[in-house]
Parts: structure tokens; C-alpha cells; sequence
């Protein structure tokens, strides 16, 4: 169980209130936006709070929202970063 999450949305910055929403649907917590930061966690949310789970959730988010094929989100000790996959032609 974890005390406090970091989502870094990277370029994404503009999407922090709708995911937030979608975010605080599914987990029940208020989330905190900072800049390009959205910050979960709080006293009562220990017990519901799992990396795996929030995870999940921003990969279901980026599907729902037509952006799967482009973010992948990378976990790093308390913090979860939505990366922008660069995508190279060939030929």
C-alpha cells in the first residue's frame, strides 16, 4: 500500500482535469492536480491504493480516449509517467 502516487501527463497537461474525473470515479479519491502533475493519495486511500491498479486504470483511460497506440505508462518507484511512443516509418 502506498501513501501518495504521482501521474506525470507529460504532453498530456491538457487531458489532467478529464482524467482526473475518470481517475476519482474508479478509486473513489479526490485526486490533486499540480501543473503536469496529478497527485493520488490521502489517509483513507491506503488500503485502495495500488500501483498495478492505477496503472491499469491509465491504460484504460488512454484506450478509451483513442491514445493507446501512441502513450505507454512507465512506473518508477511512487510515480507513473504517460510516455509519448515515437513511432518511426520504414523505408
Amino acid at each position: 500500500m502506498l501513501d501518495m502516487l504521482k501521474i506525470e501527463l507529460g504532453d498530456l497537461k491538457e487531458k489532467g482535469d478529464d482524467l482526473a474525473t475518470f481517475l476519482e470515479k474508479r478509486l473513489k479519491i479526490k485526486p490533486s492536480i499540480e501543473g503536469g502533475l496529478i497527485i493520488l493519495g490521502n489517509e483513507e486511500a491506503k488500503a485502495r491504493l495500488k500501483k498495478s491498479i492505477v496503472k491499469t486504470y491509465l491504460k484504460r483511460y488512454l484506450y478509451a480516449n483513442d491514445l493507446r497506440d501512441n502513450y505507454k505508462v512507465f512506473v518508477k518507484d511512487n510515480e507513473l509517467q504517460l510516455i509519448k511512443i515515437e513511432i518511426r516509418e520504414e523505408g
